[in-house]
């Protein structure tokens, strides 16, 4: 009986110790593979970090308008490494446009693709925009940042409406070695952005009900001003005026009558004639707001102002900045 329960507890101690032995394994193989998933990830980081390393210029970095307005459902570099750009799902048949200044380089059809559409730009990157319902630009086609060149689909190899959007320093090519992640060039200022990136956008989650939101950036902001700026009148001075009646007239101010006509006083002469320009006035768009309320607050029509900005629609978003007059 003794001998019996010595062997039991032999064979206890014996199975303890390999449960033990078992569960030590299991911990350093448990460590060895967290440390083998940080130097992946690591190894990883340092690839892509590399792989931009001296490739974009610091004057494009987060410079450039988006191309489309929707939300962002899948990033660069995810499905193991195989993505090269950006999905930014919208409804079909939403606007896209070109992030900067170029020439497409390619219009076509592709299996995998889709309707797409390759441009070339000055600044030295490559852009696509693919899986298109439609295509409004011919190869060797000239256009600007901001113009139109095809609307959202899901042509192709693609499972509902999206853009997807790639960026290339260089010249695109089938193994997309020169890709670069979008978000280093498309800019997270509000006046740049066509794109919505969700809840905490200033566009929130209504993407989905409008039709098109044309936002201006920064540069065609600038140069509709410039535009705007180049139109002036000549007024002669009567008998009776003063530079406070005239600046009331045209709804400049005295500060600006003198400017533009190098006057040093108040005092204007009869028969001299004074130059004015057209006031530009800009308005940031606020929450709650609609293209109505604002045209009334500045006594103007909504028409004019969709005119005067190029609006597809009279659909306006918070942080979109537009021209009054």
């Amino acid at each position: 009986m003794k001998t019996w329960k010595k062997m039991k507890k032999f064979v206890t101690n014996e199975e303890e110790k390999m449960v033990d032995f078992i569960r030590r394994i299991c911990i350093v193989l448990a460590l060895a593979t967290f440390l083998g998933l940080l130097f992946i990830g690591a190894s990883l980081t340092s690839y892509a970090e590399s792989k931009i390393e001296g490739k974009v210029p610091e004057e494009l970095i987060e410079a450039l308008i988006w191309p489309t307005v929707g939300e962002i459902t899948d990033t660069y570099g995810t499905r193991w490494g195989n993505h090269f750009g950006i999905d930014i799902a919208a409804p079909e048949g939403t606007t896209v446009v070109t992030v900067a200044d170029g020439t497409v380089s390619r219009s076509y059809y592709s299996d995998t693709y889709g309707n797409v559409v390759f441009i070339e730009h000055e600044n030295g990157l490559e852009t696509v925009y693919a899986h298109l319902h439609e295509r409004h630009v011919e190869e060797g086609e000239v256009i600007s940042e901001g113009d139109k060149l095809g609307t959202v689909g899901t042509t192709g190899r693609s499972s509902g409406n999206h853009l997807h959007f790639e960026v290339h320093h260089g010249n695109w090519n089938i193994e997309k070695s020169e890709s670069i992640d979008p978000f280093l060039v498309l800019s997270k200022e509000q006046e740049y952005m066509f794109a919505s990136l969700g809840e905490e956008s200033p566009y929130g989650q209504d993407w989905q009900d409008r039709e098109i939101a044309s936002v201006m950036s920064s540069k065609q902001l600038n140069d509709r001003e410039n535009e705007l700026e180049e139109e002036s009148v000549q007024v002669i001075v009567s008998a009776g005026d003063t530079l406070w009646a005239i600046a009331s007239k045209f709804d400049v101010s005295v500060d600006q009558l003198k400017e533009w006509n190098d006057l040093s006083s108040d005092v204007i002469k009869v028969n001299e004639v004074l130059d004015i320009y057209h006031s530009t006035h800009t308005h940031v768009i606020q929450s709650g707001e609609t293209l109505t309320s604002i045209a009334r607050n500045y006594g103007v029509s909504a028409d004019a102002i969709i005119e005067l900005n190029n609006l597809v629609t009279d659909l306006i978003v918070p942080g979109q900045t537009i021209v009054i007059n």
